[in-house]
């Protein structure tokens, strides 16, 4: 990840599961204390986000169809920064109606 890059946000913890949010990586990934205090490392990796399309938490674009949007992407995986085709997430920047794509 590198600042620019298209960024999704994907909730996928609880249902309704879906894409939340999309914008742009805003800064080189910096590392900070682990959100989660029983996790193995103490520290994790960061980077700073400006979101551009904010989606309902109970309303989001839902699991099913980003999965027939590319069924190669895992969509939930368990732990942040999976790599998304480019053309993936310009695709569902245009189906979501972001305005900075």
């Amino acid at each position: 990840m590198t600042p620019g890059d298209l960024a999704v946000m994907v909730k996928v913890g609880w249902h309704p599961k879906g894409t939340i949010a999309l914008g742009r990586i805003a800064s080189d990934i910096w590392v900070g204390p682990h959100w989660n205090p029983e996790a193995k490392r103490p520290e994790t990796g960061f980077v700073d986000l400006d979101l551009t399309t904010l989606l309902p938490l109970d309303d989001p674009f839902p699991l099913a169809n980003l999965k027939l949007l590319d069924p190669s992407v895992r969509w939930t995986p368990r732990m942040c920064g999976t790599e998304i085709p480019v053309t993936t997430a310009q695709n569902l920047a245009e189906i979501v109606g972001a305005g900075d794509d």
